[in-house]
């Protein structure tokens, strides 16, 4: 029997070992692949105030998954938290052993947490608090947020403008920026003995946007973070919608080639769909609770507003992604 136990911790032994060398591999690998297109950008992107604030935010995502990698490997094998429903900043906390911030006190009346983390992980990355490497990595992560939000303003400031950070890339170019992203996806996934699965930052920043700029409080009579997301897709499809109409019937924008066009009504709407995957984790308005919906039945009041937000997303994809148009 206890050599039985014995080889079986064994073989599990081995196979976290080699799927944390798998997992630091294609982190390696990633690195690489998004340095390929920082190669392109900085020799083929036009300067201007759009290319070097898109430029900013690839850099920062890049730094955030290289830390984030880092930190988890230096743990030499991170635990994963026990206890379901965590969000992303605390499944961080515990896999890295910071138990000092996996709890922190609400701020405002209406924040669920998500203001709080994000404040405390401001104060941690001040230079002057000097943060440890898996403090730096819990609070890149907690603030994603915010550079949700920022990426979120970019992409309607394009939509709306016309003026695009960088000209189409090359298929080989722009598939090395998407599998930089995937090759770091899944070995943040190995790192962290499957904790961390892909897909789930991105969700976690959806359903944390903007968190850290406000105050905590409501003033819809809503759920902040509902609200917040639910308030993001809507802004998003506004700006799908106006761009695919203006390009193609009334011109009220500037021009925007097919092309690029298309590359950000795509990425706008992949947001969105993955606004509906953050929603589903917010706490609900829920009837009788939050004074703005004790008029409607809170299912058919969500209903309507995600029905309406994927029609007109879908009417601005379809005007916009139809190459011609009337003449301006």
């Amino acid at each position: 029997m206890w050599r039985k136990a014995a080889s079986g911790d064994a073989r599990r032994g081995a196979w976290d070992a080699t799927t944390r060398l798998a997992g630091g591999l294609l982190c390696v690998a990633g690195v690489g692949a998004w340095l390929f297109w920082f190669a392109w950008r900085a020799s083929s992107s036009p300067f201007g105030l759009t290319s070097v604030a898109v430029g900013l935010l690839e850099l920062t995502a890049f730094v955030v998954s290289i830390v984030l990698g880092v930190a988890l490997w230096s743990r030499p094998r991170p635990t994963p938290p026990r206890s379901p429903g965590l969000v992303v900043p605390d499944v961080v906390a515990v896999l890295l052993g910071l138990d000092d911030v996996r709890s922190v006190p609400m701020h405002g009346a209406d924040d669920t947490g998500e203001v709080a983390r994000a404040r405390r992980a401001l104060r941690v990355l001040d230079p002057r608090s000097r943060p440890s490497r898996s403090s730096a990595a819990w609070a890149l992560v907690a603030v994603e947020g915010i550079r949700r939000m920022a990426f979120v303003s970019l992409l309607v400031a394009v939509l709306l403008t016309g003026r695009v950070p960088f000209d189409m890339p090359p298929i080989s170019t722009l598939m090395a920026l998407i599998g930089a992203q995937l090759l770091f996806a899944v070995g943040h996934w190995m790192l962290s003995g499957g904790a961390l699965r892909p897909g789930v930052r991105l969700r976690w920043s959806m359903a944390s946007i903007g968190a850290g700029l406000g105050d905590g409080s409501s003033r819809s009579g809503l759920p902040i973070r509902w609200t917040a997301t639910m308030g993001t897709m809507i802004v998003l499809n506004l700006a799908v919608a106006l761009r695919g109409v203006s390009d193609r019937w009334t011109h009220g924008l500037g021009p925007m080639a097919h092309d690029e066009r298309v590359a950000a009504m795509v990425v706008a709407w992949w947001l969105v769909f993955v606004g509906f995957a953050a929603l589903r984790t917010l706490t609900q308005p829920s009837l009788g609770f939050y004074g703005a919906t004790h008029r409607l039945e809170e299912n058919s009041t969500r209903r309507l507003a995600m029905g309406t937000t994927l029609a007109v997303s879908m009417f601005g994809f379809v005007a916009g992604v139809l190459p011609g148009g009337l003449p301006a």
